[in-house]
């Protein structure tokens, strides 16, 4: 078994092993790099979505449907299209229902088939049930399991040939504070999120000789429709984090879980 460091910090890694993160968002340029973004049409997904297309990605992004929105904010993913466009960048939309393993694979085909390749694969979306475990219902708890974790294997099993073929590539999995930091009637949530983090750490050592790098990452507690109104943080606060991983060298970061909240404290830029 290949070690992976336990901690968030570069320092966790040996010498010999090495860990050069020492690029800057500044000079992050995805020109002719292609990524997968789930949950694309409102909160943290679109944010990402927008910020990796001003750095040049071509971005693909999906969500259940194309006009309809559940949420408060009344964003959809025709919406995350037109506002890349209208900033210049290109971007592509195509719904799926990620939590059938056959629509997740027509996703990762019909984005090659569009797009050309798959770079990065963001894994974003995701449902917050809010009961105690004895209020909690059969649907509940297996719509929590099939769009927080199941929906992310079944992409990435999906997306492993592509980007090997290629070379290498990068996953995402956006994790959460409440992986480890647990709160009455989060249960349903935090038992996925505690998954997704052991789910990561063990396809990066699986991957690694693919030259595919896998992180967890968790964005903290930031304002999206999930999170309303408890939320007092802007999601645009979630782009410094994320755009300098993916500044840093391939490989650089794999196996690691992440916190946004640490990010320029314990880990990331002038750390």
């Amino acid at each position: 078994m290949i070690p992976l460091p336990t901690s968030t910090s570069c320092s966790a890694r040996s010498k010999k092993g090495g860990c050069s993160v020492t690029a800057t968002t500044t000079s992050l340029d995805l020109t002719g790099k292609v990524t997968l973004v789930t949950g694309g049409s409102r909160g943290i997904g679109r944010q990402l979505a927008l910020a990796m297309a001003r750095h040049g990605a071509t971005v693909v992004v999906t969500a259940r449907n194309l006009d309809s929105s559940p949420g408060r904010s009344g964003d959809t993913l025709r919406g995350t299209v037109e506002a890349v466009e209208a900033a210049g960048g290109t971007a592509l939309a195509i719904p799926a229902t990620i939590t059938d393993p056959a629509d997740a694979a027509r996703l990762v085909e019909q984005t090659i088939e569009r797009a050309g390749r798959l770079d990065v694969l963001l894994n974003n979306a995701g449902v917050y049930p809010d009961a105690l475990v004895a209020e909690t219902s059969d649907e509940e708890w297996h719509d929590a399991m099939d769009v927080n974790l199941n929906a992310v294997f079944y992409l990435t099993r999906a997306a492993l040939p592509v980007m090997a073929r290629q070379g290498g590539g990068r996953i995402v999995n956006v994790s959460s504070e409440l992986a480890w930091a647990w709160m009455a009637r989060r249960i349903a949530y935090s038992a996925t999120k505690a998954a997704l983090n052991a789910f990561s750490q063990a396809l990066a050592v699986e991957v690694r000789a693919q030259n595919i790098e896998v992180i967890a990452w968790t964005p903290g507690h930031v304002l999206t429709d999930m999170s309303w109104p408890r939320a007092k943080q802007g999601v645009e606060t979630v782009e410094p984090s994320f755009l300098w991983m993916l500044a840093q060298p391939p490989m650089a970061l794999t196996g690691l879980i992440l916190r946004k909240d640490e990010f320029g404290k314990s880990w990331g830029e002038g750390v």
